[in-house]
């Protein structure tokens, strides 16, 4: 499939202008995108192969695993193709094996990582049957929340062997060890390791013009992260959960103490009345990072912060049309920042893959209908549901494939085509639409 630079000009013009009402999403194009879905998913799903000891998932669909083993450069980086098994993406995507008649893929996909910890907790984050990838990042915490979520599909039928719980107790230690500041608040060893590639949360405007200021410094190695601290509330949570149902008091017990405190330290030290919504903070400095990012959401969307700030979040950000809420769905940024923009790669970071500063990623907008109806907004997730769908619809009617984002104000697809991942969480959304 080719990449949108080469489409035809009749194709790219069907995408001008806004999004028409998502209300007029049919029944027919659902399920034709349901199919694409599950007949597509099935194979980014690859057989044990070379260090990967057991099943394991790459996010592009159709492709061989680790194909640009011996590349010069990744394919990611030059037709948006992800060969390789990532940390979130697959943990992500064994949340929907069910929809795909697979079992135990959250089992192999984390047995994958603990076969490849070293005696000190560190997990790499990237690899393929032959090598690991992006030098020293740290696999994102989402381990243990695949496992639980599998196990109370199976209703806990088939316990965890014992090994699992302490390799996992190791990596979350190596955490602490590494990524926490003194302030008891966590911070990434750089943007690439969080993800999000080109977080304006993390590089701030200030320092956005590295190309004409090679010593701008970064600082993502230093800022307190409202992602990063979120992920680990819950990975705290349902290791300590797993560790209930496996008999391990002492271990639940101490992911109880960890979670409560880490909850009241992002809440405490991250929350920002003027902007009505979390932001990362520079320890330096002392401030927050007042920039409106989707990573800001997370202890709203993990459901870690209090009740009021969750609901005066949800209505003055997500929901709210000059900021997060797009016609085509979440905007990664909100369109009220200065530096927003739908490039189809990331600007403002040499290295980015990716954009992450502004287009709609099918990831923040699942997290996100997911809260709104933990939160009793039922009505705003559905239709925050089907203008995603439409716009996922709508690229794979008129260039038949998935893509990795699409424009937050016309849904035109971006970068990445035959892209899976987390869009087979796109099942779930039409679930719930149904």
């Amino acid at each position: 499939m080719s990449n949108l630079k080469t489409m035809s000009s009749r194709k790219q013009k069907e995408f001008t202008g806004s999004i028409s009402s998502v209300t007029k999403l049919r029944a027919a194009d659902l399920n034709a995108l349901k199919l694409f879905i599950k007949e597509k998913g099935k194979t980014c799903l690859h057989e044990a192969s070379g260090i990967l000891k057991y099943r394991f998932v790459i996010p592009s669909f159709g492709k061989v695993a680790g194909g640009d083993e011996d590349a010069e450069a990744s394919e990611r980086s030059t037709v948006g193709y992800y060969l390789q098994m990532y940390d979130w993406d697959s943990c992500f995507f064994s949340q929907a094996q069910h929809f795909f008649g697979v079992t135990g893929l959250a089992r192999d996909v984390v047995s994958n990582f603990l076969t490849l910890k070293r005696s000190d907790g560190f997990i790499p984050r990237t690899v393929s049957p032959r090598r690991t990838w992006d030098s020293n990042d740290l696999c994102k915490p989402f381990l243990c929340q695949a496992l639980l979520a599998e196990l109370k599909r199976e209703a806990f039928k088939r316990p965890l062997p014992a090994p699992f719980l302490l390799d996992l107790d190791c990596w979350l230690e190596y955490f602490r060890r590494t990524r926490m500041h003194e302030d008891g608040l966590f911070h990434w060893r750089n943007m690439l390791e969080s993800g999000v590639d080109d977080n304006l949360g993390l590089i701030a405007p200030l320092v956005a013009a590295r190309d004409e200021n090679e010593s701008a410094r970064y600082p993502e190695d230093r800022i307190l992260a409202a992602d990063l601290s979120s992920y680990l509330v819950a990975e705290y949570e349902a290791i300590q959960e797993m560790a209930g149902h496996s008999g391990e008091e002492t271990l639940a017990a101490k992911y109880v103490g960890y979670a409560k405190k880490l909850k009241q330290d992002i809440d405490e030290q991250l929350w920002n009345e003027e902007l009505a919504m979390h932001c990362n903070l520079d320890p330096a400095t002392g401030k927050h990072i007042m920039v409106r990012t989707w990573t800001n959401l997370t202890p709203v969307l993990f459901g870690i912060a209090k009740l009021d700030r969750i609901k005066n979040c949800i209505e003055q950000n997500l929901l709210a049309v000059k900021h997060f809420l797009r016609p085509a769905g979440l905007a990664t940024v909100a369109a009220s920042e200065p530096l927003y923009n739908q490039s189809r790669r990331g600007l403002y970071f040499r290295a980015t893959v990716s954009n992450w500063q502004g287009p709609v990623w099918v990831l923040p907008n699942v997290l996100a209908v997911r809260c709104l109806v933990k939160q009793g907004y039922s009505r705003e997730a559905k239709d925050l549901a089907l203008r995603v769908l439409t716009v996922m619809h709508k690229g794979l009617q008129t260039y038949g494939t998935l893509y990795e984002n699409y424009h937050a104000e016309t849904g035109e697809p971006l970068w990445a085509p035959d892209f899976m991942s987390w869009n087979s969480l796109a099942l779930e959304l039409i679930q719930l639409v149904e």
